[in-house]
C-alpha cells in the first residue's frame, strides 16, 4: 500500500478528503492527518509516507515552505498540492519543487483519481527501477568478489579499490567466513538457495558482510572480523536455521586480511580448514587457531600417546563389558587422537573403528546371543560410521552403537558387576586386589559392592579372593617350588601370613602339603 499523508489547516475539509474517496480501491492508505506544517514534519518522521497532500495556505509554515524542508529529507517524494485559490504563481512555484500535481478546492474526484494512478504507475516504476538496481548492484558485487578470489581480476586495469566503492564494498579490515554444504549428488536449487537466505539473514541485511557463492560453497565477505567469543552463537544460530534441511556442512573462518587484495589469502586458508574438515570439525566454526591446535597437539603425540589403540581398545570392550558409558565415551575420543597421531587418513580410520566394533560386538555376542538378532541394525551402523562427515561424528555412531550393546549385555545379566569381579580375580589373583579399589570402577560404594558379592556368590570377597590364591597356591606346590616363591606368585608378599592362611583352608602347611604331594 502506497502510504498517504494528508495536511490542511481546516478539520473538516481534512477528514473530508479523508474519506472523500475508498482510498483503498487505489492501493493508497491514509496514515494520518496533520494541520500545519511543523505537525506535517513531525508526521511524517513517524510515518516516511510516499505521497504528500498538502494545502498550499496554511499559518505559519505554508505548503511551499513545507515541500521544501520536505524535499531535503526525501528528494523521491510525491507531492499533491491543494489550494482555494486560482493562483498560477503559487502553482509555477510548487511545480519548481517537483509537485505531482496542484488542485483546485473544492476537489475535482476525477481530477484526484488522475493523479492518484499516475502516481501509483510512477511509484510502482520507481520500485522495480530501485530494485533492478539492488540487483544489479548485488550481481556486480558478487561477480567482483568471485573474480577476486579466483584471480581473474588480475587482468582488470581498474583499480580494484575502486570497482569494490562503486558496488557498495568498503573496510579497512576483511576476512572470508565459508560454509561448505555436503550433498550427495547434484546440489539442490531449493537448499541453496535457503542457505543463501540464512547468511543473508545473518550478515547482509545488518551490514557485517557480503553473501557469494563459489565452487559450490557459500561464502561471506566479512568487512569486520568475528571475535571468538561471537563464533559460538553464530554457529548455533546458523545450525538452528539449517536443521531442516538435512544436510551436514562446514563453516570456515580466514585469515584477517588488510585490504580487497588480500582476501584471496583468507579464502585459501577457509578452504584449507574446509578440506581437513574431518579432524578439525568440532561442531564449531573452524578457524586458523583449529589448524594450529592440531599441529601442536600432533607434535606432543609424536613421542607415543600414553596407551596404544590397541591397548584402548581392549580397554574400550572392557568398560562395554562393565557398562561404564563415561568411560566408553572418553576412550573413543583418545582412540581418535591416537589414530591421527599415527599418520592414519580418514578412510583408514573408518575401517578401523568398523573392525573393532565388529570384534566387540563378537565378544558381546558370546555372553549374550540374543544381539544376533540386531546384526542388521549394526550393519548399518557400521555405514553410518563409513558416511561420517567429521571424527566427531564418527565418533558418536560409535558411541551410539556401543551404547546398544551395553544396554543389551544389561538386561541379560543380573548383577553383571560381580560377574566382572569373578573374572578379574581368576586373571589377576596376583595382584593387590582391594575392595575400595574395584568399588571407584564400578562406581559403587565399597560395602554396597562387597554386600553384592556376598549376596550372589554367598561369599565375602577376602574369603573368596584367599581360597581362589590358595587353590593356586595347591596346584605350584605340587609342581615343586618353594613356598616362598608360591607365596609371591599367588599375590602374598608376607610369607608367614601366607602360612597363616593356607593351613586356615587346607588344614595343613605349605610345606607338609608339598610333601604329602610328593609321596603321593
Amino acid at each position: 500500500m502506497i502510504k498517504v499523508l494528508i495536511v490542511d489547516d481546516e478539520p473538516k475539509l481534512r477528514e473530508g478528503l479523508r474519506t472523500f474517496i475508498e482510498w483503498g480501491a487505489y492501493d493508497y492508505e491514509v496514515v494520518d492527518t496533520a494541520a500545519n506544517g511543523n505537525e506535517a514534519l513531525e508526521k511524517y518522521q513517524q510515518y516516511h509516507p510516499d505521497l504528500v497532500v498538502a494545502d498550499i495556505r496554511m499559518p505559519g509554515m505554508d505548503g511551499l515552505q513545507l515541500i521544501e524542508k520536505l524535499r531535503t529529507q526525501d528528494p523521491n517524494l510525491h507531492i499533491l498540492i491543494l489550494s482555494g485559490y486560482a493562483d498560477f504563481s503559487y502553482a509555477k512555484k510548487a511545480m519548481t519543487y517537483r509537485a505531482d500535481g496542484y488542485l483546485l478546492k473544492p476537489v475535482d474526484e476525477d481530477e484526484l483519481k488522475d493523479y492518484l494512478w499516475k502516481i501509483k504507475l510512477t511509484i510502482d516504476e520507481e520500485k522495480a527501477s530501485e530494485q533492478w538496481k539492488h540487483v544489479t548492484t548485488e550481481w556486480n558485487r558478487e561477480a567482483l568478489i568471485q573474480s577476486v578470489l579466483t584471480g581473474e581480476d588480475e587482468e582488470d586495469p581498474t583499480p580494484l579499490c575502486e570497482r569494490a566503492h562503486e558496488v557498495g564494498i568498503s573496510g579497512k579490515v576483511f576476512q572470508i567466513l565459508l560454509l561448505a554444504p555436503q550433498m550427495e549428488g547434484d546440489a539442490d536449487a531449493q537448499i541453496n538457495a535457503l542457505i543463501r537466505k540464512a547468511l543473508v539473514r545473518q550478515f547482509e541485511e545488518p551490514g557485517r558482510g557480503w553473501v557469494f557463492a563459489i565452487h559450490s560453497k557459500f561464502g561471506v565477505l566479512l568487512k569486520e572480523p568475528l571475535l571468538s567469543v561471537e563464533l559460538a552463537g553464530i554457529y548455533r544460530e546458523l545450525a538452528a536455521e539449517l536443521s531442516d534441511l538435512g544436510i551436514r556442512y562446514s563453516l570456515a573462518l580466514g585469515e584477517k586480511v588488510g585490504c580487497m587484495a588480500e582476501i584471496r589469502e583468507s579464502y585459501r586458508t577457509a578452504c584449507d580448514l574446509v578440506r581437513r574438515h574431518f579432524f578439525l570439525d568440532q561442531g564449531t566454526i573452524l578457524t586458523p587457531d583449529s589448524l594450529s591446535a592440531r599441529t601442536d597437539a600432533g607434535a606432543g603425540a609424536s613421542a607415543g600417546p600414553e596407551l596404544t589403540t590397541e591397548e584402548l581398545g581392549e580397554q574400550l570392550f572392557y568398560a562395554v563389558d562393565i557398562g561404564n558409558r563415561d568411560a566408553v565415551k572418553s576412550l573413543l575420543h583418545q582412540l581418535g587422537e591416537a589414530y591421527k597421531a599415527e599418520g592414519a587418513m580418514e578412510n583408514e580410520i573408518k575401517n578401523r573403528y568398523v573392525e573393532l566394533l565388529t570384534t566387540i560386538f563378537s565378544k558381546a555376542l558370546k555372553q549374550s546371543p540374543e544381539l544376533q538378532n540386531r546384526s542388521k541394525e549394526f550393519s548399518d551402523g557400521y555405514s553410518k560410521i563409513q558416511k561420517a562427515y567429521s571424527i566427531l561424528e564418527l565418533n558418536g555412531q560409535a558411541e551410539h552403537l556401543l551404547q546398544q550393546i551395553m544396554n543389551q549385555l544389561g538386561e541379560d545379566g543380573k548383577h553383571r558387576e560381580v560377574k566382572i569381579m569373578l573374572d578379574l580375580i581368576h586373571r589377576n589373583y596376583n595382584e593387590n586386589l582391594k575392595l575400595e579399589t574395584l568399588s571407584g570402577i564400578f562406581n559403587y560404594n565399597s560395602a554396597y559392592l562387597g554386600k553384592l558379592f556376598k549376596n550372589t556368590t554367598g561369599e565375602y570377597f577376602n574369603t573368596y579372593l584367599d581360597k581362589v590364591r590358595i587353590e593356586k597356591a595347591k596346584h605350584y606346590l605340587e609342581e615343586g617350588l618353594k613356598v616362598y616363591q608360591v607365596a609371591e606368585k599367588v599375590g602374598y608378599t608376607n610369607v608367614d601370613y601366607f602360612h597363616s592362611k593356607f593351613r586356615k583352608y587346607v588344614g595343613t602347611s605349605p610345606s607338609a602339603y608339598r610333601k604329602q604331594m610328593n609321596h603321593a
